[in-house]
């Protein structure tokens, strides 16, 4: 327990001085020596303080406690021994700081999103997407049973319900499955069912793009598109791994397409609990007009009645409906086209996963005529 201590806090001094949760991990953690049951149980308390970061500012005030490192990891062991200190939080920034939020999002959840004020909070399950070009369901819940994990069916027939160490399974090195959250898989799911002929804008390291291919049982024809250079090699070794027919363009396409899917760059709030410092922002910044922006160049690629799919896992009205009336403004060709699915509802600001344990993201489809 030691070592996990240590270098726990050797991984939040890090983050504190230079901020990048994830990238502070990948920093340390290889390095470490420690097993990957010791590595998850670092993971674990490093999520935990950056995601009651200012909570455990408070009660460490609050308590007279040492204004150190360690203090947070203690407060992140012993969390009900200190529940006590919410009766004296100021009730005007009560879900700021109990619930450990920017001003910015504290106020956003307050005023549209109050259910949204303890669920940003949970800590989230491991899915797993099956990739049914090379698997099925039960395949891969057995490689994981063989290996000491838990696997259970969720709701969706892709996923499956795991431990945080099935991203080092078989299951996954061999490309059966690979860890996608449900919401993803459901966001890949839809736009697979849109068209023939699709081309991912926005296609990163190709997560959703290789859910896509799965989807369509590589029965579409997939292109994919991303700015950066080094994603696309990425994508093109993942797409080998899980035997998905994807190309990888390293040109802007020029070809039309039923379906051009729009994953665009967000502020990613929407899935505050895998990474919580999400839940600090203090504003959109430039996302909207980056995200109209690449809308406009993808929709060059649509063809007549084909889908322009826009996606953010984000929930604020500037990043969502916002964007999306502004676009349909300026682009009368298009219209949003309801999308019938049973794991979708009508929130606020649109089309929200509504899945037990989904990040929170936004969908639209628009039909060019």
């Amino acid at each position: 327990m030691y070592r996990i201590t240590r270098i726990a806090v050797h991984i939040i001094e890090k983050w504190l001085r230079k901020g990048n949760m994830a990238a502070r991990m990948r920093d340390v953690l290889p390095k470490s020596e420690l097993s990957l049951e010791e590595r998850e149980k670092v993971a674990e308390i490093v999520h935990n303080v950056v995601r009651w970061k200012k909570w455990y500012d408070f009660v460490m005030e609050h308590y007279s406690l040492p204004e150190k490192v360690e203090t947070y990891v203690r407060l992140s062991r012993s969390p009900q021994e200190w529940e006590s200190a919410e009766k004296v939080v100021p009730e005007d920034r009560y879900t700021e700081i109990r619930y450990s939020f920017s001003s910015y999002m504290a106020n956003l959840i307050d005023s549209e999103f109050p259910e949204l004020r303890k669920y940003l909070n949970r800590e989230p399950e491991t899915i797993l997407c099956v990739n049914f070009n090379l698997s099925d369901r039960e395949n891969v819940k057995d490689i994981l049973r063989e290996e000491g994990m838990k696997a259970e069916d969720s709701v969706l027939e892709s996923a499956v319900i795991t431990d945080s160490r099935a991203r080092y399974s078989r299951a996954v090195k061999e490309g059966r499955a690979q860890v996608q959250d449900e919401s993803s898989q459901l966001i890949a799911r839809i736009t697979a069912s849109l068209g023939n002929r699709i081309l991912d804008y926005c296609a990163g390291n190709g997560v959703k793009t290789i859910a896509i291919a799965s989807f369509t049982g590589n029965r579409a024809k997939i292109h994919a598109w991303d700015i950066d250079e080094k994603k696309r090699e990425i994508l093109r070794r993942r797409a080998g791994l899980y035997g998905a027919k994807i190309e990888v363009l390293d040109g802007k396409p020029s070809e039309e397409y039923d379906t051009v899917f729009v994953d665009a760059p967000c502020t990613g709030v929407g899935s505050a609990r895998r990474n919580p410092e999400a839940k600090y922002i203090d504003g959109v910044e430039d996302f909207p007009e980056l995200q109209l922006s690449i809308l406009n160049e993808a929709k060059e690629r649509v063809k007549e009645n084909g889908y322009l799919v826009y996606c953010v896992c984000s929930f604020t009205a500037e990043e969502t409906v916002e964007v999306v009336e502004r676009f349909l403004s300026e682009n009368p060709d298009f219209r949003e086209e309801e999308i019938e699915n049973k794991w979708l509802k009508r929130m606020k600001y649109g089309h929200l996963t509504d899945l037990p344990d989904g990040d929170v993201m936004y969908i639209c489809a628009m039909k060019r005529s």
